[in-house]
């Protein structure tokens, strides 16, 4: 009895139990330090990640908008892009510039963009395209989705050098003039066009007559299976025009119209009217249209 009171004074009672507390509490120790450690790994891979993420979004957002011009131009095989930008990729400003072939840039009005970010979600390109000093009621509305482009309210000052990209044959007149292409709703597939458009040409002139203007003129497009149909009639002016004709991606444009003086203007317009084609019955002068040669 003395003894085991002495030892239990001394610390020296149930050696193996005191020791196995011991050996229980340091591996306890060491498992919850390393389950520490483990949990502090993934939290730490996890904030990397979201950072690099918060970046990106950074620079997606503040994406300056000369990015947009490099993605048009590429997407146009260098015959558009934008000049001028302003802002940012998302919402800024900037001017249109079309590259003719063979010929130099034409340079657009001032357009304002703002692409509706949430829409990507959906994976759809939503923009409303606002024109500065033009006669435009409302914003333009494209949204872009796989395989289709459709266009709301459409508005597109344009300039008459253009037509020189309809065909080879108009190049020699150097017509000019402002034309305004509006459509309340078209649609653009790989199948073709549906809906309808107008197009008006004013103040038209050529360098091949001292008459300016020569007249102010309008142009409908409709849709069908096979294409565009188009008709082309006179608004106003001492040149009088009218056409129709028909474009479709598989065999460009054809068109065929008639060209005629007002009266006592005949003089004034022999050359232009010789030159855009014979006459096929006294005063009036037949044309036609056929695609512009590539590059």
């Amino acid at each position: 009895m003395d003894g085991l009171v002495a030892r239990l004074a001394t610390g020296t009672a149930h050696p193996r139990g005191f020791d196995f507390h011991l050996r229980f509490a340091a591996n306890r120790h060491g498992q919850n330090q390393r389950y520490a450690k483990q949990r502090k790994r993934p939290m730490n891979k996890w904030s990397w990640m979201l950072l690099i993420a918060a970046y990106l979004c950074v620079l997606i957002v503040t994406a300056p908008a000369s990015l947009l011009s490099r993605i048009i131009d590429h997407a146009s095989n260098g015959r558009a892009e934008l000049a001028n930008t302003r802002g940012t990729l998302w919402r800024g400003s900037a001017n249109p510039v079309l590259h003719q072939r063979g010929g130099g840039p034409i340079t657009l009005a001032t357009l304002h963009w703002n692409i509706a970010t949430l829409a990507l979600f959906s994976g759809k390109l939503n923009a409303q395209l606002q024109w500065d000093d033009e006669a435009q009621s409302a914003p333009m509305d494209i949204i872009v989705s796989p395989g289709q482009i459709e266009l709301r309210r459409a508005y597109l000052p344009l300039s008459a050098l253009l037509l020189d990209e309809a065909s080879d044959f108009l190049k020699p007149a150097q017509l000019r003039g402002q034309i305004i292409f509006k459509s309340d709703s078209l649609i653009i597939t790989e199948q073709g066009v549906q809906g309808t458009a107008a197009a008006d040409w004013l103040n038209a002139s050529s360098l091949l007559s001292s008459i300016a203007p020569l007249g102010n003129y309008h142009f409908t497009f409709s849709s069908s299976s096979a294409g565009v149909d188009i008709a082309l009639n006179t608004t106003s002016g001492a040149l009088q025009l009218a056409g129709q004709g028909h474009f479709s991606t598989a065999t460009g444009l054809a068109f065929k119209g008639t060209a005629q003086a007002a009266s006592g203007k005949e003089e004034a317009l022999r050359e232009l009217l010789g030159h855009l084609g014979p006459e096929e019955r006294p005063g009036v002068n037949t044309f036609t249209l056929v695609p512009a040669r590539g590059r």
